[in-house]
């Protein structure tokens, strides 16, 4: 059984088409580019090199053995140190595959979706867990013969399982911006998605002039502000399609005065239609 992939995207193709898991790995500095949402939840084991991560609508500093889990409803984006081999380890795993290798007692699921109290996507391993982790993921790239599939389907839950254990303890919900101004900014972002929103609104709220923000958002995010507000905004269009609502009402609930550009750039950052999307969600 393969788990091991060269690209992420490909990761990503394999997971969702066999409702299975599929694992990346590079030492590259070559992250995607863009603020991405995909139908696969995510987790990311960061051995070194990494700096911002934009997750939903939280931005976290990164170091050395930080894991961090990601909803098929989160767009995010990593940023890196340019002088630093970056390394890591991406899963990504099925909604299926998870509800499927859950039980009564256990949800695997658990750690991927935000809890009252609030939620906090990352966790730093100490050195010992960490080292655990890598043995087991390093498994999975091998070929145990007869039994393989099983074998490595096993290993995927008991990497869930210390996953989920690791969000279970007690830790700060915290974002841990790397800039005040950036999260009031991201913060005014998501509170107002669903209306009009301007340069000059966002910078404004984060007490910035529109180049200051323009900068910051770069600097921190690694994206612009347009992109993480078309981010945010398909991102909670999915959450709304996936529970019922017509395309219509998505569009409108979402910000999209436009219902034609609305079915265009869902489309562009999704790959299907929204009435598609709707009706394999449903």
């Amino acid at each position: 059984m393969k788990c091991m992939f060269e690209s992420c995207s490909k990761a990503i193709a394999y997971a969702g088409e066999r409702k299975s898991f599929a694992l990346y790995h590079s030492e590259s500095s070559n992250p995607d580019p863009a603020i991405h949402i995909h139908e696969c939840c995510e987790i990311f084991f960061c051995l070194s090199g990494g700096k911002n991560f934009l997750i939903g609508g939280q931005l976290y500093d990164v170091s050395p053995n930080d894991v961090f889990v990601i909803n098929q409803y989160e767009g995010h984006k990593i940023t890196y140190r340019e002088d630093e081999k970056f390394e890591r380890y991406v899963f990504q795993i099925s909604p299926e595959f998870i509800y499927g290798q859950s039980s009564g007692k256990t949800d695997l699921a658990k750690c991927f979706y935000p809890h009252e109290g609030g939620f906090d996507h990352r966790r730093s391993l100490p050195a010992e867990a960490a080292e655990k982790l890598k043995g087991k993921i390093e498994l999975l790239g091998g070929d145990f013969g007869y039994g393989d599939d099983l074998l490595k389907r096993q290993i995927m839950i008991e990497i869930l399982v210390e996953i989920n254990r690791a969000f279970m303890t007690s830790e700060d919900v915290s974002s841990a911006s790397s800039s005040e101004a950036v999260r009031l900014a991201i913060d005014y972002i998501n509170a107002n998605y669903n209306a009009p929103l301007t340069l000059d609104k966002v910078a404004r709220s984060a007490y910035l002039s529109v180049n200051q923000l323009c900068r910051l958002f770069s600097k921190y995010c690694g994206t612009t502000v347009a992109k993480y507000i078309v981010s945010k905004r398909i991102s909670e269009a999915k959450k709304l399609l996936a529970s019922g609502h017509s395309v219509s009402e998505t569009a409108s609930m979402c910000g999209f005065g436009d219902y034609s550009a609305f079915m265009r750039v869902f489309k562009k950052n999704v790959g299907m239609t929204p009435g598609k999307y709707k009706n394999l969600a449903e």
